[in-house]
């Protein structure tokens, strides 16, 4: 059995950081040398008393592929393949960093015959927690690189931020994808990079109790198991079958569809209801291979075509997307059939943009949505709360982030929030620790941090979940050096925790990362405001001087362009609507009920807006903002 062990960063198609010094670590027996070499560069060392060794290599400029050798004194030796020396980029943070390209292959369909691009490689780790320590090394992860198949389970956001970095640098991209849906920040940060947070530090005690841990996790599965089990063998539709193609519904109700059901019979329902569509296909689809979409549910479906099941999803998020098969339809008289399961009472068929229901091939589409029939199929209590384990403090730093910091790379991509956004703890101040700790690290005061910020969004937030408002706080990461802030008004779906639209996302990272690291001299966002003035020739009148201004416009992102969305804040913290108009590379906003104990202007700072956008040469619109009235 072999006693040289690498790391598995180091492993077959890795991309080692340029222009830093190349780091080669591993494990081996104690007191035996162990020599690197790559590329005719040898670097060696002795191992420790707990046989750990760290070669340097020098520095050096992109290129490859090159053999990395690693041999030991006793005769060990690996040969790691395909190594590039380029650029490297750690991604992290919840479900919008880890989205992969499968959910968005129908908004960008060249994904699906996208061509190999052997220079943009990824190394995903699994998700993983630890609160007992940091690991060492990481139990999953290999590098891989872009093609019709990979590119499905890639991070889309970090993989459209490579292909523009690659493009801008002509370097190998390397991109560590350390992500987890619905986890927050504290997640990924490190017991000493919490500490004055004795509530969270103590969270990460409390399930570094592995006899508690587990009862937690057994505590998960049996009261979900349980509820789906006893909704089950209560549901008259399962009993009867109502998934049939000849179930009677002459005494089904009605509803149109797609909707909330708040305001209808069904609000607060929790339990089953069975829904159904009659429809008809015209002859080009009829009995072909066809997809079927019906948007977003909560929370769980399973969905009957002519009594044949064509698709399940277990939870609210993924867009309902079937396929059909040739042969289930007909030309006349098809019927849909869904079994919705309701866990809180906060049931839906999601209406709204991009939400479609028809069913479809590439010669005609049939739509769905209109009236439908429906009928509950049990009524139960409430799905108790899950405790969401891998969540919790410290875990996911310790298992999945902490590895990496002996692996170089040139800056940080963060894209998380969601799961922040009602919970009490200072999240500004949290970033600016997560990011100081990051940097001490990876051993580099000002590696470039660039945040993406949160989009418009509105379905199911509460009083105490105020996006536009985070929004504020999120602002406060570019007061700490060599970070960015990429602005995403106008690229959310108000119905959509998950936005579709993720290509500019990656690119206006990249642009952020060209100015911080690259030496890119264009424009890299949009308009800034720097300072709010009084228009002294007019009453309630003020001048917003901006930053990143040039040829400002007002874009139409699917609410028209009269732009309404600023507000004067009055000395009680009151909010007046203003009017406002572009001018001279600068925007005047007016009040209009000539409020005149205003000391403060927002912009865009409820969770969507209502009217156009403020956008710069480059159509990224204008950072959302309040400030003082000087």
């Amino acid at each position: 059995m072999a006693r040289l062990i690498l790391p598995r960063l180091l492993s077959d198609g890795c991309v080692l950081q340029r222009r830093k010094s190349i780091h080669i670590w591993g494990w081996d027996t104690p007191g035996v040398r162990v020599t690197a070499k790559l590329d005719g560069v040898v670097g060696n060392v002795e191992t420790s008393d707990n046989g750990r060794f760290d070669i340097y290599l020098p520095a050096r400029e992109g290129g490859g592929p090159y053999d990395l050798t690693v041999s030991d004194s006793e005769g060990d030796s690996i040969t790691v393949k395909d190594v590039m020396i380029g650029i490297v980029w750690f991604c992290s943070g919840q479900s919008n960093m880890e989205f992969p390209g499968a959910r968005v292959a129908d908004k960008y369909p060249f994904l699906r015959t996208i061509e190999d691009e052997d220079m943009i490689r990824t190394f995903k780790i699994i998700e993983e927690t630890s609160f007992s320590g940091p690991y060492e090394e990481h139990n999953t992860g290999s590098w891989v690189s872009v093609n019709k198949d990979t590119i499905m389970s890639f991070s889309i956001v970090a993989y459209f931020f490579a292909k523009e970095l690659r493009a801008m640098t002509h370097q190998a991209v390397g991109l560590i994808n350390a992500s987890l849906g619905g986890s927050r920040i504290q997640s990924w940060m490190s017991r000493q990079m919490l500490e004055g947070y004795d509530e969270l530090i103590a969270e990460t005690d409390k399930y570094n109790d592995a006899a508690f841990r587990n009862e937690r996790a057994k505590w998960n599965e049996d009261k979900t198991n349980k509820w789906i089990n006893d909704l089950y063998n209560k549901d008259l539709g399962i009993q009867n079958s109502w998934e049939k193609e000849n179930t009677d519904d002459s005494d089904w109700d009605e509803l149109s569809v797609p909707t909330m059901f708040t305001g209808t019979p069904l609000e607060g329902h929790v339990g089953s209801v069975w829904f159904r569509k009659k429809f008809d296909l015209p002859k080009e689809l009829a009995g072909k291979s066809a997809r079927l979409f019906l948007g977003t549910m909560v929370d769980s479906d399973e969905t009957y075509i002519n009594g044949e099941k064509v698709g399940v999803t277990e939870y609210q998020y993924p867009p309902r997307k079937y396929d059909i098969r040739e042969g289930l339809t007909r030309q006349k008289d098809n019927t849909l059939v869904v079994r919705l399961k309701i866990e809180l009472g906060l049931g839906r068929i999601t209406p709204g943009a991009i939400k479609e229901y028809k069913i479809f091939n590439e010669d005609a589409s049939a739509e769905l949505d209109g009236i439908w029939k429906y009928k509950i199929g049990a009524t139960c209590d409430k799905m108790p709360p899950t405790d969401f384990i891998n969540w919790n403090s410290s875990g996911l730093y310790n298992a999945m982030t902490a590895p990496c910091h002996n692996f170089p790379v040139d800056g940080i991509i963060w894209y998380q929030g969601e799961s922040n956004v009602g919970q009490p703890w200072d999240y500004a101040d949290l970033t600016e620790k997560m990011i100081r700790g990051y940097r001490k690290l990876w051993k580099e005061d000002n590696l470039p941090f660039i945040a993406v910020q949160l989009p418009n969004f509105v379905i199911d937030l509460t009083e105490e979940e105020n996006w536009g408002e985070f929004r504020l706080v999120q602002n406060k990461i570019l007061d700490i050096p060599s970070t960015g802030l990429v602005v995403t008004m106008g690229l959310g779906e108000d119905n959509d925790l998950h936005p579709v639209t993720k290509k500019p996302v990656g690119e206006r990272l990249a642009l952020w990362a060209g100015h911080l690291k690259y030496g890119y001299i264009g424009e890299y966002c949009g308009p800034m405001a720097a300072s709010i003035k009084k228009v002294q020739d007019e009453k309630a009148a003020v001048l917003v001087e901006l930053e990143h201004a040039q040829e400002l416009k007002v874009s139409d992102e699917g609410k028209g362009t009269e732009i309404r969305d600023f507000f004067f804040v009055d000395k009680d913290g009151e909010l007046h609507e203003a009017d406002a108009e572009i001018k001279e590379g600068s925007i005047v906003v007016r009040s209009k009920d000539d409020v005149k104990n205003a000391v403060a202007l927002r912009w865009c700072c409820e969770n969507t807006y209502r009217g156009g956008l403020i956008v710069n040469a480059i159509g990224i619109p204008m950072c959302p903002f309040e400030l003082p009235i000087e």
